[in-house]
């Protein structure tokens, strides 16, 4: 299924928890299109001085001159001047810090060094130059990593930082092959850090479920989503844990309305978020037309009844159409920006994907429920050839089989059955009775009346047929 999230929603989620300040610290605002530039001819020239020193004396493991070239990478590439210029210059940067990267990778790892590689990138991310801040993080996560080798810790805090503050810079960047590696790292270190969840170790965790949600890993997005519900349930006296764990039930619902979870999603989804007075004016004229036929019926009125449902079905099937041509609109809205979009437009192209998968939901549902309903209708009528089409649309109409539909389902196949037995398909009959008892036992129990008319009617159609009487 192609998705509506997650980031897990990033513009719903700011919805959902829109109250007062809350004082936690805040991840890094990263802004990859609007780079810093200052024209610093000092510090271009006290950069280039230094790789003439590094060359003469490289120092040990050609150290300084690496650190020499991330140096002059760092102040060429926010030399200012035209565009053309400023293009150049980014070009030369990362070429000197691939210069630098690979002396850096070739050297004794230590804890020092990615440490220093660590501050190198934060600074080239704080100025939002965001292809160099990601060689360097890379940089910085290799020696981090070659040091957790050495220890043999497979959750050196270091590297961990290193991997979460990389998952946040190429979520900025909408770099997918990046994410590709870091999302499942941090969705294997999360159970194991104790690190407490600031801000950006926080977003860190959040933009890994939000990659595996944009990418349609719907079990992994959930997992990452869990545990970390679970860690913010822990620190309860946080006074960042509210908001968060709306946050976190919005990101959930957005993941089970893609899973077709949809009960599960409405019932952690906020009303505000998603629209839900639409839903609810909806199910509250479906109950009315439902009460109207109920009153019909006891009266015997039963063609009074039908024309009630069959023009509420007509209602029904053009509020469906136009819910399932909205869901493509926006369906479509959303891969094309996740194509070409920025973060903003991303989100809300989500949110609108999101609302249009619980209308749809919605209108799907009252659908099956209205069909069920005539069907019995005409079944009263003893128009069984027009009750069980409408039986089987019921059916597969349901949009999911979970919650409170299982007793709808499980009424509209003992009405099937009830058909069928009427027709002499005694097989098909016992069919669903039987499968009607073994869904229903479990849930209401042996004496629920539901249960013990499943019994008596696959027992009456189990019996073999009775002998004809022999002649006097």
């Amino acid at each position: 299924m192609t998705r509506p999230l997650l980031p897990l929603l990033f513009a719903v989620s700011a919805g959902a928890f829109a109250q007062a300040p809350v004082p936690v610290a805040l991840p890094v605002a990263i802004a990859c299109d609007t780079p810093v530039y200052k024209t610093d001819p000092e510090a271009l020239a006290r950069a280039s001085q230094g790789l003439d020193r590094a060359r003469a004396d490289p120092g040990p493991e050609n150290l300084y001159l690496a650190a020499a070239l991330a140096d002059l990478a760092f102040a060429t590439a926010r030399q200012g001047g035209p565009q053309a210029q400023r293009d150049a210059n980014r070009e030369a940067a990362l070429d000197m810090a691939e210069r630098a990267a690979t002396i850096w990778h070739a050297a004794s790892p230590s804890a020092r060094l990615a440490q220093d590689l660590q501050r190198r990138a934060r600074t080239a991310r704080n100025a939002d130059h965001c292809p160099l801040a990601l060689s360097l993080f890379e940089s910085a996560l290799g020696v981090a990593d070659a040091v957790a080798d050495k220890t043999r810790d497979a959750n050196d805090p270091l590297a961990l930082s290193v991997a979460r503050e990389l998952m946040l810079l190429a979520s900025a960047m909408s770099d997918d092959p990046t994410m590709n590696t870091l999302a499942p790292r941090l969705l294997a270190a999360l159970s194991t850090d104790r690190a407490p969840l600031e801000g950006t170790s926080y977003a860190a965790y959040l933009a890994a479920a939000d990659h595996f949600y944009r990418a349609e890993d719907n079990e992994r997005a959930e997992a990452l989503v869990n545990e970390l519900t679970e860690r913010v349930r822990a620190a309860a006296g946080d006074a960042a844990s509210a908001p968060r764990l709306r946050r976190l039930n919005a990101e959930r619902a957005s993941i089970y309305y893609a899973q077709g979870r949809y009960k599960e999603a409405e019932a952690l989804a906020p009303q505000r978020v998603f629209g839900q007075p639409r839903q609810d004016a909806l199910r509250a004229e479906l109950e009315n037309t439902q009460s109207d036929m109920t009153l019909q019926v006891r009266h015997g009125r039963l063609k009074d009844a039908l024309s009630i449902g069959e023009a509420a079905l007509a209602r029904i099937e053009a509020g469906r159409a136009s819910s399932q041509a909205a869901l493509a609109e926006a369906q479509a809205q959303w891969e094309a920006e996740k194509r070409n979009g920025g973060r903003d437009a991303l989100a809300a192209a989500r949110k609108r994907l999101v609302q249009a998968r619980l209308d749809a939901n919605t209108w799907q549902q009252a659908l099956a429920d209205m069909q069920g309903n005539t069907g019995e209708v005409q079944h009263a009528l003893g128009r069984l050839d027009l009750a069980l089409p409408l039986y089987e649309q019921a059916l597969q109409n349901y949009p999911s089989s979970a919650g409170s539909n299982v007793y709808a389902i499980e009424r509209v196949r003992g009405d099937m059955a009830l058909v069928y037995r009427a027709r002499g398909d005694n097989a098909r009959a016992l069919a669903l009775q039987q499968q009607v008892h073994a869904t229903l036992l479990p849930l209401l129990g042996a004496q629920h009346p539901d249960v013990r008319e499943a019994e008596s009617e696959f027992a009456a159609l189990s019996a073999p047929p009775a002998s004809p009487a022999k002649r006097q």
